[in-house]
């Protein structure tokens, strides 16, 4: 019972990272809710929305990864008693998240060239390009969103970023099912309108967050509203911090990209596949990564304190957790590959749905390789990140990245003619890879001497 109680124990943990983990299943029904909407409508709409998904993610990390720091500031702030200094914070986060607005609009531009390289069918590149468009146009919401959230979360305050969350997923159902299909008297979508309903729960998520941040009592305690002036120094301090982070999200989002890419000119059928596996995964990854996000929290608070054991403790109780979580997640996709891959199945024409579901299988079991790696990659995720270890997870991203998966699997499909489930293969060797580095670098201990933050006493002198 020691283990459950006191500061990084599995209460704490919990307490901090379930509303976290909540929060991102209900973004987990919101990526399912599109992907089962558009496998209804056609095959060449779910085999396009994996790929272009994947590339939106992959444009938008930098921006993400960027902005999340908010929350660790946030986090090493409480922990070094300096709640005045939140306020200025969250605003230098809220001025860089703006400027995303005109810069992912801007990369939209490309959708064209981005698609034409990947060289899927033709049928399948024009439905990529439509949902990447759409979806960047709106995305400043989405990096906005993340940077509100960022007040609650980096005070441990995570049950508001839950609500929000489900909001955002709930609302976006009915508008996938309306705009994707056609009804209430709107035209028929398909996968611009699944784009379109996300960028609406977006929007909505944004305007119940400034409702809840900038409410008279929030700005006497964090100055919300009065430290709204823009403070290059603190801004220039969160770049520096948040922007290895970014980079670290961007390139492993890249590896994926790369490797979805080649697994869709393997053949329709072959990408139609992993689009169904690796959509059926996020179940099992997204908690993970909110668990990862509270336990950032739990460690940023430890460090802005000074006490790196409990920082090392909260590590050990959300290793833990997460290993139970994969393990139930371990039974169904090794018990049932083919009830949860007929889960997509076209309500129409389903003819090229027979070759699909074989692939299925032995694609599963790779993914019960993959949710093994991932419960150290996101438990030493988010110990550096939560130190602001930031710079190392950029590097050895980049360097596992392309050694690890980019090349190989270039190299596998290109030259030697692999097929998808060797491919698959690589893919977990490269998380493989990259959760014994990350492991590595946590057990030497040099994330334990960052500090981020004065403590209050010593900023006051």
């Amino acid at each position: 019972m020691k283990r459950w109680h006191g500061p990084g124990g599995y209460a704490h943990v919990l307490r901090v990272g379930l509303p976290l983990l909540a929060g991102m299943a209900s973004i987990t029904a919101m990526h399912l809710t599109d992907r089962l909407f558009l496998g209804w409508y056609s095959s060449d709409a779910l085999a396009a929305a994996m790929p272009a998904g994947a590339a939106f993610f992959l444009f938008t990390s930098f921006f993400l990864g960027t902005v999340g720091y908010v929350g660790v500031l946030i986090a090493q702030n409480i922990g070094a008693g300096r709640p005045e200094a939140i306020g200025a914070v969250l605003w230098q986060g809220i001025y860089f998240s703006l400027a995303s607005f005109v810069a992912l609009f801007a990369l939209s531009l490309g959708s064209e060239a981005v698609f034409a390289a990947m060289d899927h069918a033709p049928a399948v590149r024009r439905l990529e390009v439509t949902y990447f468009r759409v979806l960047m146009s709106g995305a400043g919401f989405m990096v906005l969103e993340s940077c509100l959230a960022a007040f609650f979360s980096g005070r441990g305050l995570t049950r508001a970023v839950m609500v929000v969350n489900f909001g955002g997923a709930l609302l976006n159902i009915p508008l996938n099912y309306i705009l994707i299909f056609g009804k209430c008297g709107l035209p028929a979508l398909g996968t611009a309108g699944s784009a379109l309903a996300t960028v609406a729960a977006w929007a909505a998520m944004v305007t119940t967050y400034a409702v809840l941040v900038f409410s008279r009592r929030n700005d006497g305690l964090f100055s919300t509203r009065r430290a709204f002036r823009p403070d290059w120094g603190l801004f220039r301090k969160l770049v520096l911090l948040g922007m290895p982070g970014g980079a670290q999200i961007f390139l492993d989002i890249f590896a994926v990209t790369v490797f979805i890419a080649l697994a869709g000119r393997l053949g329709v059928t072959e990408l139609a596949a992993t689009s169904i596996v690796l959509s059926a995964n996020t179940p099992a990854f997204m908690p993970l990564l909110g668990l990862s996000s509270g336990l950032a929290v739990v460690v940023g608070q430890a460090m802005g304190a000074g006490q790196p054991g409990e920082a090392r403790r909260a590590a050990g109780s959300a290793l833990r957790i997460m290993a139970v979580y994969m393990a139930v997640m371990a039974v169904f996709f090794l018990g049932f590959p083919e009830q949860l891959a007929s889960f997509f199945r076209p309500h129409g024409d389903d003819t090229g749905f027979a070759a699909i579901l074989p692939l299925c299988r032995p694609l599963f079991a790779w993914g019960v390789g993959l949710g093994l790696c991932d419960i150290v990659l996101h438990t030493c995720f988010g110990v550096l990140r939560g130190a602001g270890d930031t710079r190392f997870l950029m590097v050895s991203a980049g360097l596992v990245s392309f050694f690890a998966l980019v090349a190989p699997a270039w190299l596998a499909v290109t030259w030697l003619h692999v097929g998808i489930v060797p491919l698959w293969g690589l893919f977990v060797l490269y998380a493989l890879t990259l959760a014994v580095v990350l492991a590595l670098r946590y057990r030497g201990g040099a994330w334990q001497k960052l500090r981020l933050v004065e403590p209050a006493a010593k900023a006051g002198r």
